[in-house]
């Protein structure tokens, strides 16, 4: 999402309301409230969580289609398997589709929010006052594709991260867009 940016009435960037109202459902935002940043995880989300189980499929396809060969079963020949394996293959990159259009990732002038969830929805919020700690994460693998995870801590989280934002593209941009927006708060 890139959308056009327009000016806030408290200084920042503030995101047109068309778009928001597209995106978020309007009860979870305040009256006074404008969103800074909305986002979801990057398209890559998809394959590279998806990657293990394919590769584990498709292992198992192979071995099985081999064993086929040596058996005198009418149900699987090595067609079969493949076309099993491969229905597998794309039944993954479905869900990782699915479970990648629940994430939206929310920065208002007020709070952080995360929603996730497929089947059951999961909503973090917190007021900007409230946050504690911020951390990027960017393994070597999340570098080479562009990516990175940020993670929020509030005081009552006990060590680890309250809410995360998996797999964001621009993430040192991001990142730096939501300390901003954290300093403006707490310095009020």
């Amino acid at each position: 999402m890139s959308p056009h940016l327009s000016e806030d009435t408290s200084g920042g960037t503030a995101l047109p309301t068309d778009l928001v109202g597209t995106v978020v459902p309007e009860q979870i935002l305040h009256d006074d409230e404008v969103v800074l940043l909305l986002t979801k995880p990057s398209l890559l989300f998809i394959p590279y969580t998806s990657f293990l189980f394919c590769l584990g499929a498709l292992m198992l396809g192979v071995l099985f289609a081999q064993l086929t060969q040596y058996t005198s079963t009418a149900y699987f020949t090595p067609t079969s398997v493949a076309l099993l394996t491969v229905l597998a293959c794309v039944g993954r990159l479905v869900w990782a589709l699915l479970v990648w259009t629940s994430h939206i990732y929310m920065l208002t002038n007020q709070r952080i929010v995360t929603i996730k969830g497929v089947l059951n929805v999961h909503m973090f919020q917190a007021h900007l006052r409230k946050i504690q700690k911020t951390d990027l994460y960017r393994p070597l693998i999340y570098q080479i594709l562009g990516t990175g995870t940020l993670a929020f801590s509030t005081a009552a989280s006990s060590g680890d991260a309250d809410s995360t934002w998996q797999m964001i593209s621009r993430p040192v941009q991001t990142h730096e867009q939501v300390v901003a927006a954290i300093n403006k708060m707490q310095n009020r």
